[in-house]
């Protein structure tokens, strides 16, 4: 018995530290490392992403009696448009609502990306809110870009917002560190109101797999998911469905300025709203 220990004390020190040494690996960094990645992330993804074009079916129900009512189905051409410095752009043309053809299917709004203009990114914002126009609810417009998150965790908006971590989650195979956000004070996405959600990361890479983003508001409910997938033509994690949900009580009316999370609209005095938007047909804008 005692030289079968002494033989097999080699084999067992070696098994523990190699144990050690994967348990260093699968620790995923700290806080402020992940944060790092995940804004130079960011950035990089928006430089990836450029102007793409995807269509989207955004199905939309009242909820105000507490029961999904009559769902309102708005298809639309919708362009993501990641710039150099990181931000990122959402614009939409209606094509169909209710499955009737609104006008003819095409690719108009990509185009106005072939050669972007101040004109054309004009006539692009023309479109947009001619698509809220067809909103069961024109609240829904709040938390309809789905990118807007990705946008607030560049390292320049970081300072805006605490963060905390809640452990380790696998999304579509996808080893990632959950991370809450809330905004500090208010105002950087809505006016009288302050940000919360949380960020799915990948540990190695800073991309982010799922986002969560929501508003702090008396006697109101906002919030919103978005689900990436990647694109194989791409070649890039992209929006593959978002889902939103608005519920305001009387008391909450009156915010009239939504700052960028919805420009000028007006937030119903009182309603409950849902959209469950899905994407796909990815391809470059413009032809690029």
């Amino acid at each position: 018995m005692r030289k079968f220990i002494d033989r097999s004390l080699p084999f067992v020190l070696a098994l523990a530290g190699f144990l050690v040494v994967q348990a260093q690996a699968q620790k995923p960094p700290a806080l402020p490392d992940l944060l790092k990645l995940a804004g130079d992330y960011a950035v990089q993804y928006a430089k990836q992403l450029g102007a793409v074009a995807a269509d989207e079916e955004f199905m939309q129900y009242e909820t105000s009696s507490g029961r999904m009512g009559t769902p309102k189905r708005v298809n639309s051409v919708v362009v993501l448009l990641g710039q150099d410095d990181g931000t990122v752009g959402s614009f939409r043309d209606v094509v169909a609502i209710d499955s009737v053809a609104v006008r003819p299917k095409d690719d108009r709004l990509a185009a106005l990306f072939k050669r972007p203009s101040v004109e054309s990114l004009g006539t692009a914002q023309e479109m947009t809110e001619d698509a809220v126009k067809a909103y069961i609810n024109p609240s829904l417009h709040i938390l309809d870009r789905p990118l807007l998150a990705i946008d607030q965790l560049r390292g320049e908006n970081q300072a805006n917002y605490t963060y905390k971590t809640e452990g380790n989650k696998t999304v579509d195979g996808a080893q990632t560190v959950v991370v809450k956000y809330s905004e500090k004070g208010k105002g950087h996405l809505m006016k009288n109101a302050s940000a919360v959600g949380r960020y799915w990361i990948e540990p190695t890479t800073g991309a982010v797999h799922q986002l969560e983003l929501g508003f702090s508001v008396s006697n109101a409910n906002i919030q919103s998911t978005v689900k990436f997938t990647k694109d194989a033509q791409l070649g890039i994690l992209v929006p593959s469905e978002l889902s939103e949900t608005i519920d305001t009580s009387a008391a909450g009316g009156g915010m009239g300025d939504m700052g960028g999370a919805t420009g000028s609209n007006q937030m119903s005095a009182h309603g409950a709203y849902e959209g469950r938007a899905s994407y796909a047909k990815y391809r470059r804008a413009g032809g690029s």
